[in-house]
């Protein structure tokens, strides 16, 4: 073990002490004298020494920051509110009367119309029966309300001055898929008679002879439209135009009803008739109708075929006199969604020509068609609001 130096210092005075003790004792007479030997002793005591060090220690300093946050709180407050409500004083709905046109597309629609008027928007209605021109005037001065056919251009005159004066609306279309002539002929007598053709061709004799009366003084009769309609006119103004006056006698059928029974007569015992008609009907669908040829209504003046050409296809309107917008504005609505289709007519038009002679009178009959439609057909329901559709179906639950 190797002391320390400290150590190693002390010990080496020690020794050097004992051995001079030696050497007196073995001399013997040597005087030995006591020798204060004062020795230095040094003596290294581990001592704790503190130093102080300076260090620096970063401190993180905590610094306390108050920050001010804004806070919404929601807070429920219930305000009581007086809430005054303007409540319309219940407006009297009065009696509305349709034009009781005298041809069946028509009457057809003014069954289904004045059912849903009465017994969905609650209205009382009526009709006055009677022709095109008398009834339109009824219409402008407000004796009639509602018109469920307007033909353009047969009514183009007398329905621009109406209009222009403020008397009456078009609330939407009418029947659609359309057409009209004054020159048909039976497909049999087609078939038979393959070069009458056009309208030109009733100027041959062995074409025009077809159609000759004991009393028509050798001109063929055209059965056209009842004086009372606009399409008389039309009537009149072709002949003239296409150089027929010599050749062709023009004659009032009465009614309607007339008109179709000269046309079914015929039809049955295959006989030759020269006549104006239209359609969609039931009448033109279940017979072969050959429609003469004519020029274009392109080629007319203002597309007009007084001029001499053929009807342009019609714009049906419905038409209301312009006091019903004060009177019933709910039903303006309703007749804009009016959607009288080549289906709808036909179906309607032929359940009536299959059971009118199970009622007293026209009028029963037509309102019997509205019902039957009604109750069998979706179409209609799409042109009513859900309440008014509601009051219909409820109305219809209780027919027979």
């Amino acid at each position: 073990m190797i002391l320390p130096k400290k150590y190693m210092k002390a010990s080496l005075l020690v020794m050097l002490v004992l051995m001079f003790s030696v050497i007196a004792a073995a001399c013997g007479d040597t005087k030995i004298e006591t020798v204060d030997v004062i020795k230095e002793i040094t003596k290294e005591v581990p001592v704790e020494v503190i130093k102080e060090v300076e260090k620096i220690v970063e401190v993180e300093k905590i610094v306390e920051t108050v920050r001010e946050v804004e806070k919404i709180v929601e807070v429920e407050k219930i305000v009581e509110v007086e809430k005054i409500v303007e409540v319309m004083a219940q407006r009297d709905k009065r009696e509305l009367v349709f034009a009781g046109l005298n041809w069946d597309s028509a009457l057809v629609q003014n069954g289904v119309a004045r059912y849903i008027v009465e017994h969905g928007y609650g209205y009382p209605t009526t009709q006055i029966e009677g022709g095109t021109i008398p009834l339109f005037q009824g219409l402008r001065k407000g004796d009639i309300d509602i018109t469920m056919e307007i033909w353009l251009p047969n009514q183009n005159a007398a329905w621009n001055e109406a209009i222009k004066d403020g008397q009456v609306f078009s609330v939407g279309r009418s029947l659609e898929d359309n057409w009209q002539s004054t020159f048909i002929i039976p497909g049999y007598i087609a078939d038979a008679n393959p070069g009458l053709v056009s309208v030109q061709d009733l100027k041959k004799d062995e074409y025009k002879s077809l159609f000759t009366e004991p009393d028509s003084g050798g001109k063929a009769v055209l059965i056209g439209c009842i004086a009372s309609w606009s399409c008389r006119a039309v009537n009149e103004g072709q002949i003239v135009a296409y150089g027929l006056s010599d050749h062709i006698e023009l004659r009032d059928p009465g009614t309607a009803g007339s008109l179709a029974a000269a046309i079914e007569g015929a039809f049955k015992k295959e006989e030759a008739l020269l006549f104006y008609y239209w359609g969609p009907t039931k009448l033109a669908f279940d017979h072969d109708f050959r429609r003469l040829e004519q020029p274009d209504p392109s080629t007319c003046a203002n597309n007009d075929p007084v001029n001499g050409c053929e009807f342009p296809a019609a714009n049906i309107l419905i038409a209301m006199n312009t006091d019903l917008y004060a009177d019933a504005p709910e039903l303006i609505a309703f007749f804009k969604n009016w959607d009288w289709s080549a289906g709808n007519q036909l179906a309607a038009d032929g359940w009536y020509g299959d059971n009118k002679d199970d009622y007293d009178s026209s009028e029963e009959a037509y309102s019997a068609t509205g019902v039957w439609y009604l109750k069998n057909n979706d179409a209609w329901k799409t042109w009513v609001p859900a309440d008014i559709l509601a009051n219909v179906e409820a109305a219809l639950a209780n027919e027979s």
